[in-house]
């Protein structure tokens, strides 16, 4: 509960940040994002539902049914965010080549969605499905890492540190990199090092405030 709480604010900190951002920088490209991050806070306040389940009378009737996890809810935002994230950095990229390797990228990523949904569709309920997280994981280091080599390649990498794009980049990056594997490998992890299940929801935290202050700091401090 802690750590959905924590999450919850953090994720509300960063949105109201990025309407801040918005209210300065009107014609902004990175109003996409803000609104990203909407319906981020949304959908995490939608999957609390099932803490209720067990307190709010009309909810009991899901108890027999497949909602009674938010499982679908999330696999139905983590391939949404697959898609936001290509079509984000398609928009932010300047090197038509590199727009045309994101072009692939989304096309092949319909195939892969599809193809861990039908062969994942009866655990669609009950768990995440960890292909299309790890295929997620890959698209954003793939979109993040043309990005930096457009800065590299720029005069930006001068006044990198001035950019909002860049701490949303370096926030999504670290973030996707870190979280999956933490979640996917904790199994294996109970046998060889039981003390650090222990320490998993502080671990994500951390890492939450790591990525929602990524993404305020932009905000605040960043420019266009």
């Amino acid at each position: 509960m802690l750590h959905a709480i924590v999450t919850s604010l953090l994720e509300l900190i960063a949105a109201f940040s990025g309407f801040y951002f918005l209210s300065k920088n009107r014609d902004s490209k990175l109003r996409p994002f803000v609104y990203f991050l909407v319906i981020t806070v949304f959908t995490d306040a939608m999957g609390s539902y099932t803490s209720f389940i067990d307190r709010i009378e009309f909810l009991h009737g899901l108890k027999t049914t497949p909602f009674v996890t938010n499982s679908w809810l999330f696999n139905i935002y983590i391939v949404g965010s697959l898609f936001f994230y290509i079509y984000f950095y398609k928009t932010q990229l300047m090197y038509p080549k590199h727009k045309k390797i994101l072009n692939l990228l989304c096309a092949i990523s319909v195939l892969v969605v599809i193809i861990n949904i039908y062969f994942g569709w009866s655990i669609l309920f009950g768990m995440l499905l960890k292909y299309n997280i790890l295929w997620t994981t890959l698209s954003v280091f793939i979109c993040v890492s043309l990005y930096f080599y457009e800065v590299l390649m720029s005069d930006k990498i001068l006044i990198f540190y001035k950019s909002t794009l860049f701490y949303i980049s370096i926030g999504l990056l670290l973030w996707w990199l870190i979280v999956p594997p933490l979640v996917f490998y904790m199994p294996y992890y109970k046998k060889i090092y039981p003390n650090l299940v222990s320490m998993r929801n502080g671990m994500l935290i951390m890492a939450n405030i790591y990525l929602y202050g990524c993404f305020t700091i932009g905000f605040i401090w960043g420019k266009e």
